[in-house]
This record gives structure tokens, C-alpha cells and sequence, in this order.
């Protein structure tokens, strides 16, 4: 056997065996722990909701409270979907008007 035929066999089984396997399987969510179902309005100081994208299946809310902390919120929740329902700006922070 030849270098010319070895080294085309080798492109082949590589060929073979690189073929189906995803390149990355780990996913890039903000939001990895628990999530909140409601967060008091007047802690609030601003809200993103990010969408489903190709580094994270999940569709979040991530929520900034006014002490500077930032937790995640339900999408699936009651205040989860008002926010949701409320937002024309995915991906940026907005602010959150509290009902009086």
C-alpha cells in the first residue's frame, strides 16, 4: 500500500467517524439554577428576556434587582408571561412599571 492510498483511507475513516457528531453539546444558558416564579415589582430595576438561540435551547428572563443582584425568572410563570407579553425589545434591558 502506498502513501498516496493510506493517507486517503485515512481521510475516509476520519471522514466516518466526524460525521453526526456535534462539534459543541454544552449549552451557554444564563440561567442555570432555580428559577423564580415571581420577584416583588418594587425590587425590580430592570428585565431581559432572551430568547431560544443556537448556544441555549431555553427561552429566559433574567431579572435585575435594584441591589445589583440578578436571578432568573420563570417564562412558564404568571408575572413570567406578563413580562413576556409586555416586551417589544427582546434582548435588552427594559424597565418594569409597577402597578399601583
Amino acid at each position: 500500500m502506498n502513501v498516496v492510498t493510506a493517507t486517503l483511507l485515512l481521510l475516509l475513516m476520519t471522514a466516518l467517524i466526524a460525521n453526526g457528531v456535534p462539534m459543541n453539546t454544552s449549552q451557554r444558558c444564563l440561567c442555570k439554577g432555580k428559577l423564580r416564579d415571581r420577584v416583588r415589582c418594587t425590587n425590580i430595576s430592570g428585565v431581559r428576556v432572551v430568547p431560544a438561540s443556537s448556544s441555549c435551547d431555553n427561552k429566559e428572563i433574567v431579572v435585575k434587582l435594584k441591589k445589583g443582584r440578578r436571578v432568573c425568572l420563570n417564562p412558564a410563570s404568571r408575572q413570567g408571561k406578563a413580562i413576556q407579553s409586555s416586551n417589544s425589545h427582546p434582548s435588552q434591558w427594559i424597565s418594569v412599571q409597577c402597578k399601583s
